[in-house]
């Protein structure tokens, strides 16, 4: 290190430090100087750095996982495909640096035992850091990955998380002013008292976001998924919570679980309720208008006059509901193929179910269903124009068959 400072002062026998793969993990560095070095692919997981200075340092595809960064300086450092995994990030600055995805060759062999290359873009991984009070403005960020990150009062000003996943973070307080977020993630994010002036979220998607505190003076929204309606606190609680139950497969946060209670009218409405639970739930007359609903179940509940226009329902459970006069125009109740933790095929596919449902006056003009079963539903004067059905069987109406 006592080389490379001599080289930032321009004194005699100064070295720029270049290092490539190396290990910095489980160190103490803090106030370390590391201007302008070059470090791809280096690992720092796990060391203290509060304070420590990366100024313009290439540190491509790096690893920081659980590093203590806490007031760190990255500024126009080139960050591309760097890994931040539960790190420390309280008052660190990365104004202007590169945090857009990094590709990554990997040699492998094809099925003849050929060597050949492969290239991966791997996005940036925040997931899970501690953002708070950081300094982001004009950073690029395009496809990086910050679900269920903290980034209190963080500033984002004039940043680019173009395709970003935020999906369940902590934005509460946060400045995007001028942002580029189009198609970005907010599933279960917290946005209280957020700054989304003149931003771009064309295609964003907001689904379960409480807009109501947030600044959004400018911002372009054509063809994002946003709430209009606030829920009330309990509600709203349990969005929270369930973003994050989303963003972390079930590591953190909770699933949102309605059995029992009493909802009529209520308007979930682009909300993201993947695998919740509405067992013997009363919802007449709620609104699910575009929502993204997963494997949810409605198993016993009273759906009579519900809207579930432009719902996404693949693999949904309404098992011994009673859905007189619901609507399903435009809605997907498809099947969803199953895969395992490794991400592998199991051959498996979960179909939509209405056993034992009363499907009376039910609106289904327009949807797509899939692999239903309608032997035991009650299928009287449903309306099924322009409906495409696949695969599905037992549909006769007037009567519950057994």
């Amino acid at each position: 290190m006592s080389r490379h400072n001599a080289y930032l002062n321009s004194r005699p026998g100064g070295v720029r430090l270049q290092c490539r793969g190396d290990d910095f993990s489980d160190l103490k560095l803090d106030s370390a100087t590391f201007d302008d070095a070059i470090l791809p692919g280096c690992s720092f997981a796990s060391s203290s750095l509060q304070d420590a200075r990366f100024l313009r340092a290439d540190l491509f595809g790096s690893d920081f996982t659980r590093a203590d960064l806490t007031g760190t300086t990255f500024e126009r450092a080139d960050l591309r495909g760097t890994n931040f995994l539960m790190a420390v990030l309280k008052k660190t600055s990365f104004r202007q640096a590169d945090l857009r995805p990094g590709q990554i060759v990997q040699h492998v062999k094809d099925g003849d035992g050929n060597a050949k290359e492969k290239k991966q873009d791997v996005p940036v991984n925040m997931s899970g850091a501690n953002l708070e009070e950081a300094n982001l403005g004009h950073a690029h960020l395009d496809k990086a990955n910050m679900s269920n990150a903290s980034a209190l009062n963080a500033t984002f000003v004039g940043a680019s998380l173009f395709a970003a996943n935020l999906t369940g973070a902590d934005l509460s307080g946060a400045d995007f002013s001028g942002a580029k977020l189009k198609d970005t993630t907010f599933v279960g994010a917290n946005l209280e008292g957020a700054k989304l002036a003149g931003c771009d979220l064309r295609g964003a998607n907001l689904r379960s976001v409480d807009l109501t505190s947030v600044d959004l003076s400018g911002a372009m929204m054509a063809g994002a998924i946003y709430r209009g309606a606030q829920l009330p606190p309990e509600i709203e609680g349990k969005l929270l919570l369930h973003g994050k139950w989303i963003a972390s497969n079930g590591l953190s946060g909770e699933r949102a679980v309605f059995t029992g209670m009493k909802l009529p009218g209520i308007d979930f409405s682009s909300c993201d309720l993947r695998a919740a639970v509405f067992h013997d739930t009363n919802l007449a007359g709620a609104y699910f208008t575009k929502s993204q609903l997963l494997f949810t179940s409605f198993v016993g509940s009273d759906i009579r006059k519900a809207n579930f226009d432009q719902a996404s329902l693949g693999g949904a459970n309404f098992s011994g509901a009673i859905l007189l006069g619901a609507a399903f125009r435009g809605a997907q109740l498809v099947g969803v193929e199953i895969f395992n933790a490794l991400n592998q095929r199991t051959g498996k596919t979960i179909f939509p179910r209405f056993d034992n449902a009363d499907l009376t006056g039910v609106d289904l003009r327009g949807a797509v269903v899939e692999g239903v079963d309608f032997a035991s539903t009650t299928f009287d004067k449903v309306n099924i124009a322009g409906t495409e059905l696949r695969n599905c069987t037992g549909m006769r109406s007037g009567h519950r068959h057994k």
